[in-house]
């Protein structure tokens, strides 16, 4: 096996898009998601069905294993063209010394995050109830669907990104940006270097954020951890993330067969939990979370286990042709409300005319 390290995600895309466009492409290859469309509708990958994998030797047992949001990440056109290997989720860090100051119970829904900010500002407080990224995103997608909105259907692609469910979400995240109850990273980049320093009571993020937190909350003193991320509607929802694994059509029975050899490794139960250990994401199997290995993990590394109670009930964004223009322009509308100010309604009018025309021109 000659592997070949491509640096971070963007880097990773452009090498696997130009090695498409030269002809020399590797047996295999990480990705994301968003790659499989574009690869997939030139012919690039292997599809990667029940009937071939088992037909090289991965048991429908352990397919059947894989947590559903994980094996839908890489679904284009109805087929699943890569395996799920490195996947996270969104997860919400808490500032415990915050919440016994104010005397209230750890927040499982955003009603919950609203009154602790209001709490907090009412008392003159310059630290916020809940901290975001700079991007958002995911956020407003999940709380938007958690309140039944639509947003992009996966198979229809049918958009519904500015129904009134939708602009419930936006206003009730522009709500608590308008009080006071919460901010973005602004300048730190990313929100776990203040959350660190005690500046937020809660913060949502990656699952595989905790390496970044630990140190600078542990430089400062904090008791913390993590919890899964509060519901609105009542319902429990959140979006994975990371990367597959896929196949290329280049590839010859022999390293097709190779492949799939290996992503069965990968994930077997102890594997894919051993891997969860040393990288800071999840495991992708179900039973992984009955290894005793990575129980006793989590018994030393509780701040890991909330990431793990949400995959049950995870999933993965629907993703299709121009989903990275579509990508870009929903990081824009959400600037447009975190910085300019701008009303969610006149935000996702336009956000919906943008997706309608990115998917009609792709698709």
């Amino acid at each position: 096996m000659n592997e070949q390290g491509q640096g971070g995600y963007p880097e990773l895309s452009q090498s696997i898009m130009g090695a498409g466009v030269s002809g020399d492409l590797p047996t295999m290859s990480q990705l994301t998601a968003t790659d499989v469309p574009e690869l997939a509708s030139n012919e690039l990958l292997v599809p990667l069905s029940d009937d071939f994998l088992t037909s090289n030797g991965f048991e429908q047992e352990a397919i059947d294993d894989i947590y559903d949001g994980f094996l839908t990440a890489s679904v284009y056109d109805g087929e699943r063209f890569a395996m799920p290997f490195s996947k996270s989720t969104r997860v919400m860090y808490y500032n415990q010394g915050i919440l016994d100051e104010y005397d209230v119970e750890l927040p499982t829904t955003w009603d919950e995050v609203e009154a602790l900010g209001e709490l907090m500002v009412e008392n003159g407080d310059d630290r916020v109830a809940m901290g975001f990224e700079n991007g958002f995103e995911m956020e407003f997608e999940t709380m938007a669907r958690q309140n039944g909105a639509g947003f992009i259907d996966g198979e229809t692609l049918e958009v519904d990104i500015n129904s009134p469910e939708s602009v419930e979400a936006l206003e009730l995240i522009a709500n608590m940006f308008d009080e006071g109850y919460a901010r973005t990273a602004g300048e730190d980049g990313f929100f776990s270097g203040p959350f660190g320093r005690g500046e937020s009571a809660l913060y949502i993020g990656s699952s595989a954020g905790v390496a970044h937190v630990q140190p600078v909350a542990d430089e400062n003193g904090l008791d913390w951890g993590t919890a899964p991320i509060p519901t609105l509607n009542d319902t429990e929802l959140t979006l994975f993330a990371g990367n597959d694994l896929a196949l290329f059509h280049s590839a010859s029975e022999e390293e097709q067969q190779g492949f799939v050899e290996y992503v069965n490794f990968l994930l077997q139960p102890e594997n894919t939990a051993e891997w969860a250990m040393l990288s800071g994401y999840v495991p992708i199997r179900e039973s992984a979370l009955e290894d005793e290995d990575y129980l006793a993990f989590l018994e030393e590394n509780p701040q890991q286990e909330a990431a793990t109670t949400m995959l049950s009930y995870g999933m993965s964004s629907p993703t299709f042709l121009g989903y990275g223009e579509f990508r870009n322009a929903l990081i824009d509308a959400m600037d447009d409300v975190a910085v300019s100010g701008m009303a969610p309604q006149d935000v996702l009018d336009n956000l919906q005319q943008e997706a309608e025309s990115i998917i009609e021109s792709n698709n």
